[in-house]
């Protein structure tokens, strides 16, 4: 799979995006973080998305297995977006990053609600003109199989409340409906940290400074002690 690298530092960060985005959509975000916080940051282009290859399968395993083979294991901090978040959450055992950061995740998704959301996707001007200027005119957009195919799987596969693998942040975009709050509760008694951004669903993109603000704790902590707590 394609990476995209940014910044530079004494640790490493990989980032994951959602079905309708790319590594480089993730540009100013992780160039923020990479100043922030002193971190080499890695964005994965996965299976049919941006300068990584297509494919005939769009599985949720497949996504997860291209991560497994693609990024380093022991890495200070993994972020995943949406799908990405989903195929961070199955991959994180075997990645063992020393945290995880879930950006509005894809674990516990109804198709009627997913699939009204790719009919209808909308996003502010600045987010638009961001994607616009990233696009890759030999590179061809992703098909309709694809995102129908992510969909059903998102929706026959959901996550089952378990504790987490690794130190693990949910945030969840007050203005978006993927996560179900009675379902963010059973995740809570299971260990994991949840918490709410004031968003839609694309926080990283139209908020990125005022996200990193939000984590800052999280992304401050030293990983490496955290993942031994």
């Amino acid at each position: 799979m394609a990476v995209h690298e940014f910044g530079s530092g004494d640790r490493t960060a990989a980032i994951v995006h959602g079905i309708s985005g790319s590594g480089l959509l993730w540009q100013d975000f992780a160039e923020r973080l990479s100043l922030r916080h002193g971190m080499r940051v890695l964005a994965v282009d996965l299976r049919g998305h941006g300068s990584s290859p297509r494919s005939e399968h769009y599985r949720l395993r497949d996504f997860t297995d291209d991560l497994v083979e693609t990024l380093p294991t022991d890495l200070d901090l993994a972020i995943g977006h949406s799908l990405g978040g989903r195929a961070l959450a199955d991959a994180a055992a075997q990645l063992q990053p020393h945290r995880a950061i879930y950006l509005d995740p894809a674990l516990d998704v109804d198709a009627g609600v997913a699939g009204r959301r790719l009919l209808t996707y909308r996003m502010a001007g600045p987010v638009v003109a961001r994607m616009l200027s990233v696009v890759d005119p030999a590179v061809p957009a992703r098909d309709r199989f694809m995102a129908l195919s992510v969909v059903q799987e998102l929706d026959a596969h959901r996550v089952e409340p378990a504790p987490p693998p690794v130190p693990s942040t949910i945030v969840k975009a007050t203005k978006s409906r993927l996560l179900r709050s009675r379902y963010l509760e059973r995740l809570k008694a299971y260990g994991w940290d949840v918490r709410e951004f004031l968003s839609r669903h694309e926080m990283q993109l139209l908020k990125p400074e005022a996200l990193l603000d939000a984590l800052e704790d999280v992304l401050r902590a030293p990983t490496r002690a955290l993942s031994a707590v």
